[in-house]
C-alpha cells in the first residue's frame, strides 16, 4: 500500500512538473481590447511595428528584470495576435507579471536596440498580472492591458549642441583678456 501511495504521489509530481503554463499573446479577443497608438495618440499602429512580450514570475515592480518571451508583428489597426505562448518553468495557475514593448522595425530589429536609437518610435505598457492556464484550457489573453492604452514616444536625438555666436564671442574675448594680462 505504501508503494502504491508513493507511486501515485510521484506520478502526480511528474505530471504537474510538465504542466507548463500558457497565455495568449494578443491585445484583442477574449476580453482584451487594448490597441496601441502612434506618437500622435490617435493613429493605431500597423504592420511596420512589432510587439514583444516580457515577463517575470509572480509580482514584479521593476521592468528591467523582465525576460523576453515572444515577439510578433502588428496585424492592423493597433492590434497584435501572437497566439498561444508557453511560459517555461511556470505551472498552469501561476500568476506572472507581463509587459508589452513595441517599436518601429525600420529603426531596429529589437525593442532594446530601438530604445537606444535616436528618433526611433518605442513604447511600453504598464506592468500587468496574468494567470497562466494549463492546456487544453484556452489560454488567457492579455486582459491586463485593458484601460491602459499606450502611445509610442520618440527616442530623443542626442548630440552636442552647437555653441551660439554670443558664446563664441564671449570665449574669444575672455581669451584675449587672459593673453593681454600675461604680457
Amino acid at each position: 500500500m505504501k508503494k502504491l501511495i508513493l507511486t501515485v504521489a510521484l506520478g502526480v509530481a511528474c505530471v504537474s512538473a510538465f504542466a507548463q503554463g500558457q497565455l495568449n499573446f494578443a491585445n484583442f479577443g477574449s476580453g482584451a481590447n487594448a490597441p496601441v497608438y502612434d506618437t500622435d495618440g490617435t493613429t493605431k499602429l500597423g504592420n511596420a511595428f512589432t510587439a514583444s512580450l516580457y515577463w517575470g514570475p509572480g509580482t514584479v515592480t521593476d521592468s528591467s528584470t523582465l525576460t523576453l518571451l515572444a515577439s510578433t508583428a502588428f496585424s492592423s489597426s493597433g492590434f497584435f495576435l501572437g497566439g498561444s505562448q508557453t511560459v517555461a518553468g511556470q505551472a498552469g495557475g501561476a500568476t506572472i507579471t507581463g509587459q508589452v514593448r513595441v517599436w518601429n522595425t525600420a529603426s531596429a530589429s529589437s525593442w532594446l536596440a530601438a530604445s537606444t536609437t535616436p528618433g526611433a518610435k518605442v513604447g511600453e505598457s504598464v506592468l500587468f498580472a496574468i494567470a497562466l492556464t494549463v492546456p487544453p484550457t484556452t489560454p488567457n489573453t492579455l486582459t491586463g492591458l485593458n484601460g491602459h492604452s499606450f502611445s509610442l514616444t520618440l527616442v530623443p536625438t542626442g548630440g552636442v549642441p552647437e555653441p551660439s555666436t554670443l558664446a563664441l564671442a564671449g570665449l574669444g574675448l575672455a581669451g584675449m583678456l587672459i593673453l593681454r594680462r600675461r604680457k
